[in-house]
C-alpha cells in the first residue's frame, strides 16, 4: 500500500492512496510554488471528483510566509474545500510558538469554519485516531486504519530523507 504522488517540490509533497490526501510541507511554499499546486490539484480533482479525507502535515521550519503568500494559501485552501469530508492539520513544531500557531488556526477554524469536520493538533498519530471514524465511512472496509498508518509513516518517512541526497550531492536545498 503505497501513496500515489499528486504533487511534488522540494518543500512540498501532495499525495493520495483512494480517498485519503496527504499534504506535506516543510520550508518555504512560494507564490509559483502555489499556482502549480492549483494547476495540478485542479486538474486531478476534475479526474477525481468523489469527496475525499487528508491531512495536512506541516514540519518544523525557518520559513515564514508574507502576508501575500499566506492570502494565496487561504485561497488555494478554499478551493478544494468542496470535495473534503473531514480534515486535520498538524504542526509538528515544539514549544510556546508552536502552541500559539496552532490556538490560532483553531481560533480562525472557529471564525470561520469549513463546510467539514475540521481540527488542529500537533501529531501525526493524534490526528489520524480523529481522522479514523471519517476514513472509515468514506473509503469504507477496504482502507484499513492499521494500514494506512503505516503507509502513512512511510510516505513522511520518506518525505523527511528527502533531502538527504540533495545535500549529499553539494545540490543547496530550495528555500
Amino acid at each position: 500500500m503505497n501513496f500515489e504522488a499528486v504533487f511534488r517540490t522540494p518543500t512540498t509533497w501532495i499525495s493520495v492512496l483512494g480517498r485519503f490526501a496527504v499534504h506535506l510541507f516543510e520550508g518555504h511554499v512560494t507564490l509559483a510554488d502555489m499556482d502549480q499546486m492549483q494547476v495540478v490539484g485542479e486538474r486531478w480533482r476534475v479526474q477525481h471528483p468523489e469527496k475525499r479525507v487528508e491531512i495536512g502535515v506541516i514540519f518544523p521550519s525557518e520559513a515564514r510566509m508574507t502576508h501575500e503568500e499566506r492570502v494565496r494559501m487561504a485561497r488555494l485552501i478554499k478551493v478544494g474545500e468542496a470535495q473534503r469530508a473531514a480534515s486535520a492539520t498538524v504542526i509538528l513544531a515544539q514549544g510556546l510558538m508552536a502552541s500559539m500557531q496552532r490556538s490560532m488556526l483553531t481560533g480562525m477554524l472557529m471564525i470561520a469554519p469549513p463546510p467539514h469536520p475540521s481540527k488542529v493538533f500537533g501529531s501525526v498519530p493524534d490526528a489520524l485516531a480523529w481522522l479514523g471514524p471519517h476514513v472509515e465511512t468514506l473509503c469504507g472496509p477496504a482502507l484499513k486504519l492499521e494500514e494506512l498508518e503505516r503507509a502513512l509513516t512511510a510516505h513522511i518517512a520518506q518525505f523527511q530523507a528527502r533531502n538527504a541526497g540533495r545535500i549529499a550531492s553539494a545540490d543547496p536545498p530550495r528555500t
